[in-house]
Order: C-alpha cells, then sequence, then structure tokens
C-alpha cells in the first residue's frame, strides 16, 4: 500500500517557552470602553493612554464609576471553546495565588449586551472553570457604559496565540484539570478513539469526508466520539483513560492540557504545517501528539466554516492511521524513514537536468 500520510514537519507560528511569570500591571482609575457596534472596545489609562483595545477604541466620556473593589482584567469573553483557552483563561492565572476578597472577574463581552447572559450560561466549559476558584457567572463583570475603575488589575496572558506559553499556564491548567480524572483509571482503556467533527454546524474547518473516514475507524475497533456533546471534565476523563486519541487537528485536542501527563495523539492536519497552538500545549503536559496531513487534501469554502477540505481516500487514510496508532512508540524512525525515501524520490539528477533542458529546446 502506497503511504498516504506524511508527518507535519513546519509549524505555523512560534513556540516560544518563558519561565518567568507574566506581567501584572495596577491601575488607578482605569476607564472602560464598552463594546461598540461594530465591535470596537478600550481599556484606558487614567490620562487615556490605551492599555488594551480593539482597533481604535471609541473614547466616550466616562458617565460611571464602579464599585471600588478587586477587579482582574481578563480581556475579551471569547465564547469558542478553543480562543477562550487562547484568550480569556490566559489571564486566569493571578488566581491561583490570590489573597484576600474573591475579586470582580472584568471582562469585554463578544456578542450583543442583551443576549450575553443567556449566552454565558450556555458554557459549561466557563463555568466549569469558574467553580475551581469558588467562582460563578456572577462573578463577572461588564459594562454597558464608559466606567471609572478605581483599582484594576491587568495580567499579561500566561499564552499567547501562535507565539508564547509561560510556565504558569501549565500550573493554571493542572489545577483547573486536576479533579476530572482518577490515577487509578489513567491509560486503562486500550480501545481508540477518535474525536469527530462531524455533527458541528459551525466552526473553523470541517473535513467535508469525515463521516466516511469514522466508518472506517469503526470498522477497524475504534469508538467515534462527539466533542461538543461532553462536558470538560468529561472529555478529559476520557482523554487520560484512553491510551491512543485520534482525530483531525482542533480545539478538542487542546483539552489534553487538563487531563493526565503524557496523552498519546494522532492528528490529521488539513496542511503540511500544523498550528503552534498543538506543540504550545503539547509540551505543558508532555502530551505525545503526532500530527500527519494527507498527500491531496484540496480545501475550498466551507459554508458556516472558515474552510472546508477533503481527503483524497478516507478509507485508505483510515487504515494507514490505524496502523500509526498501532505502531506509536516506533512512528519517530518510520516517519524519519518516509521522509527520506520523498526526499530522495524529489532529487533530480545532474543527467536529468540535462536531458530536461535538452528537450525544451527541440
Amino acid at each position: 500500500m502506497s503511504v498516504t500520510l506524511q508527518r507535519c514537519r513546519t509549524v505555523w507560528g512560534r513556540t516560544e517557552h518563558r519561565d518567568a511569570l507574566p506581567s501584572l500591571r495596577v491601575v488607578t482609575d482605569a476607564v472602560y470602553q464598552p463594546v461598540t457596534a461594530d465591535g470596537r472596545w478600550g481599556l484606558l489609562d487614567a490620562a487615556g493612554n490605551t492599555i488594551e483595545a480593539s482597533g481604535e477604541p471609541v473614547v466616550s466620556e466616562v458617565t460611571d464609576c464602579a464599585e471600588d473593589r478587586p477587579t482582574l482584567y481578563v480581556g475579551p469573553l471569547i465564547t469558542h471553546y478553543g480562543h477562550f483557552l487562547f484568550g480569556t483563561f490566559a489571564r486566569l492565572w493571578p488566581l491561583l495565588t490570590w489573597d484576600g476578597p474573591k475579586p470582580r472577574l472584568l471582562c469585554h463581552p463578544l456578542g450583543p449586551p442583551e443576549i450575553r447572559c443567556e449566552t454565558w450560561a450556555a458554557l459549561p466549559f466557563l463555568i466549569e472553570i469558574l467553580s475551581r476558584f469558588d467562582m460563578t457567572l456572577d462573578d463577572l463583570a461588564t459594562f454597558e457604559r464608559p466606567t471609572r475603575i478605581p483599582r484594576l488589575m491587568v495580567p499579561g496572558p500566561s499564552l499567547r496565540e501562535q507565539d508564547f506559553v509561560h510556565d504558569v499556564h501549565g500550573t493554571l491548567a493542572r489545577f483547573v484539570g486536576q479533579p476530572f480524572w482518577d490515577p487509578a483509571l489513567v491509560d486503562t482503556e486500550p480501545r481508540p478513539v477518535y474525536l469527530s467533527k462531524t455533527r458541528l454546524g459551525t466552526g473553523i474547518s470541517r473535513l467535508r469526508n469525515e463521516q466516511v473516514l469514522c466508518e472506517a475507524l469503526e470498522r477497524g475497533g475504534v469508538d467515534i466520539v462527539y466533542p461538543e456533546s461532553l462536558r470538560l471534565s468529561e472529555l478529559a476523563r476520557l482523554l487520560s483513560e484512553r491510551r491512543m486519541v485520534l482525530g483531525t487537528a482542533g480545539s478538542a485536542f487542546h483539552t489534553a492540557v487538563f487531563a493526565a501527563p503524557g496523552r498519546r495523539i494522532l492528528g490529521l492536519n488539513w496542511a503540511a504545517h500544523i498550528n503552534a497552538n498543538f506543540p504550545l500545549l503539547d509540551a505543558l503536559n508532555g502530551t505525545q501528539a503526532r500530527y500527519y496531513s494527507a498527500i491531496g487534501t484540496e480545501t475550498g469554502e466551507e459554508a458556516g466554516f472558515h474552510f472546508g477540505w477533503s481527503l483524497p481516500d478516507p478509507t485508505a487514510v483510515a487504515v494507514e492511521m490505524l496502523a500509526r496508532a498501532r505502531a506509536f512508540d516506533t512512528l519517530d524512525t518510520r516517519d524519519a524513514e518516509e521522509d527520506a525515501v520523498r526526499r530522495h524520490a524529489g532529487r533530480v539528477s545532474p543527467l536529468q537536468r540535462v536531458g530536461r533542458w535538452l528537450r525544451r529546446q527541440i
């Protein structure tokens, strides 16, 4: 059988690891500029200098003053799971060592204010994460008019998408995920599981012929699971108990940072390069992830998604994924050998180059 998959060797973005804590700025009389109809928002200091903003913030006259109590700014509250982990969640690290009265969590909400609370209540991962700090949705704060905040703590993010990660982000994730899995049950289920996106109606990417892939994997003894149907704690427990996890490279894989250390993941990617977000998080919890793309993958527009992609032969890809899952511990050697074969096959000898030149002259 010809080789269908190739190891993703190129990383798209940076993967800087930082030992020091992120910055933590204390601002007196900060000015909160709410989200406007066109999506702009801002956070300013007392002198009107921008601390953070989306685009050029509308600077309106301050009309309100918030209660004088400890307030921690957590940035835009992003409701997409993957983006939440790389945005809002990365601002929560000061809560690990918080001393004193519980802070108010100030954010800039995405979406119309009239549906904000309803939207947050529909995010079980947000509720579970807040509960680890003895907090609820009531501890989230936002304002609909320009408001002065007497004392505001503005933490730098412990993780930035496609850029860097601080050690404390791993500590934060382990603290949140600790009660989600039982050490006695880690790796006790040998049957592989595949994390499917086939039931998602919207998202970043859609594998158009994923259903065919799933059917072939299922025939090969793989359980098919739909991550959006599971709570964060349930997915972390599933990842912890399974010895092998398969899927397309997406937000569900980011949950491995909350699971038991050393997860074994075999991911299918739409391109030969892998987004830096995956190795950034994989490094924090010792996740053993191997990412592959299928030769001949095609991409294009897809309604409800940023883009869609198709495998040239999903059944053949499934067969090869299963073979690689069984040989997971020797994949580095196997993949290096296959890469060498491809490089050799792609080389053109001097004699071949002369022949090609001569043909062009005829």
